[in-house]
């Protein structure tokens, strides 16, 4: 039987890790092709309310969401972008939740350009 949480770590260089969980009820088909990708890692920049990198998953919407809350872990499928909230927001469209994290979010707007991002099963 699949989990419906999978813990992950996230390791972010320059500023530190942090602890998550993919969650299934989300984006199923997302996950699990997130899943057989692991771990990921990108070049990461910084927006507005959150960081984020580019992955070579490519995948459509499967729930898109109204709200963004600090702490949601969050795939953009036009530019294959997985981001990670440090600040509440109303997303662009065609952003959906995949995850959660936590941590010290404000660490996350302190992270230089280009700083490599991590995300691995624990």
């Amino acid at each position: 039987m699949a989990l419906s949480r999978i813990p992950i770590k996230i390791e972010i260089e320059g500023v530190g890790e942090f602890k998550g969980e993919l969650i299934r009820f989300h984006a199923p088909s997302t996950i699990q092709e997130i899943l057989k990708n692991l771990p990921i890692e990108g070049a990461a920049a910084l927006w507005d309310y959150a960081i984020y990198f580019q992955t070579d998953i490519e995948r459509g919407v499967e729930k898109q969401v109204t709200r963004i809350r600090a702490g949601d872990i969050l795939y953009w499928p036009p530019r294959k972008y997985i981001l990670l909230a440090f600040a509440n927001a109303a997303p662009p469209a065609q952003m959906m939740k995949i995850g959660e994290f936590s941590g010290e979010f404000d660490k996350l707007k302190e992270m230089r350009p280009g700083a490599r991002v991590r995300i691995s099963k624990i």
